[in-house]
């Protein structure tokens, strides 16, 4: 069986991590990848991979040379990841393989995930009203990690892109009751809005954010983390409060994405709802030491595992090709 999987951005951020462990733990077979130049080299080097420019989703040159890329490369399935590389393949025409999505998060626009054979979704949100054959595959924590023999914990902390869909804006006005210190480890275009928000609030002195963390250093803040927060309004995920749950790390979040089977209702905040991230904040934070997570830790570390996941990955392709 040969697969081969599509991303196209400029960047290398969740989905490329995604797709990135997914093709190169040894676990599937001459793992193959199509990506734009500007990403290639954040690859691992066992991954073959086939650079293309970045071309635009309605690119009839770039469909093109797609396509005749595909023909040289002649794979049973191919695997894309986000909507834009979804329906550039969905708008080739193909006999020869078969057409893999998976969402990673929420979208508004859900009908170009009507048209491949089969989709995957990491979340039951995530293809909440897409009309097709579906399952629900989550993400999984980072197979690099290592548990910690003994952790040291400091601040609470925040992760992710510094955009509205985080809701990080939630998560700073939820924080004045609140006497432990905030780390917010990302970068975006809120940085600035998001930095105003503390001054206004005067929580300077409580609220740090910190830019240009690369992906092996985060390992040195979960260490000294007393909880991990998730503020997103809306979430495909989120990863990270996976990772921090496999690292023995206390999670609160909203209810996005997966948490709702993960976190017990009472540990969850309503989406979008400032005052109800902030009760939720308040009643925990400085007392984290009364939450007890272990069943929650060892369900992560059990049921969350890229071997567990890439398995059930492997029992989709096997059944398309039967059918």
């Amino acid at each position: 069986m040969k697969t081969v999987h599509f991303v196209m951005s400029n960047s290398f951020a969740g989905i490329e991590q995604h797709v990135d462990e997914l093709l190169s733990n040894n676990l599937i077979d001459n793992p193959i990848l199509i990506c734009n130049e500007s990403i290639e080299n954040n690859f691992a080097e066992n991954i073959k991979v086939f650079k293309i420019k970045n071309y635009g989703r309605r690119s009839l040159i770039g469909r093109y040379k797609i396509k005749k890329l595909l023909k040289q490369i002649n794979p049973d399935i191919v695997h894309t990841h986000g909507s834009k590389t979804t329906e550039i393949i969905s708008k080739i025409k193909h006999k020869n393989f078969k057409h893999i999505a998976t969402v990673h998060g929420v979208k508004k626009n859900k009908t170009i995930f009507e048209k491949p054979d089969f989709i995957i979704g990491v979340s039951n949100k995530a293809i909440e009203g897409i009309n097709n054959n579906s399952k629900v595959i989550s993400n999984w924590w980072n197979p690099n990690l290592l548990k910690f023999q003994k952790r040291n914990p400091k601040y609470a902390i925040a992760i992710g892109r510094l955009e509205k869909i985080k809701g990080f804006d939630l998560l700073i006005s939820s924080w004045k009751n609140i006497n432990t210190k905030l780390l917010i480890i990302g970068s975006g275009q809120e940085k600035n809005n998001l930095l105003s928000l503390i001054d206004i609030n005067g929580l300077s002195s409580k609220i740090k954010i910190l830019e240009d963390v690369r992906k092996d250093d985060l390992i040195d803040f979960y260490k000294d983390a007393s909880v991990l927060i998730v503020s997103s309004r809306d979430e495909g995920g989120p990863r990270v409060a996976l990772e921090a749950l496999f690292l023995e790390i206390p999670v609160l979040s909203t209810n996005v994405g997966h948490m709702e089977n993960i976190l017990p209702k009472e540990l969850l905040a309503k989406k979008n709802d400032q005052e109800s991230l902030q009760n939720l904040l308040e009643k925990y934070v400085d007392n984290i030491d009364i939450l007890n997570q272990e069943a929650v830790f060892d369900f992560i570390t059990e049921e969350y595992s890229i071997n567990k996941k890439i398995s059930e990955i492997n029992l989709i392709y096997d059944s398309l090709l039967i059918s």
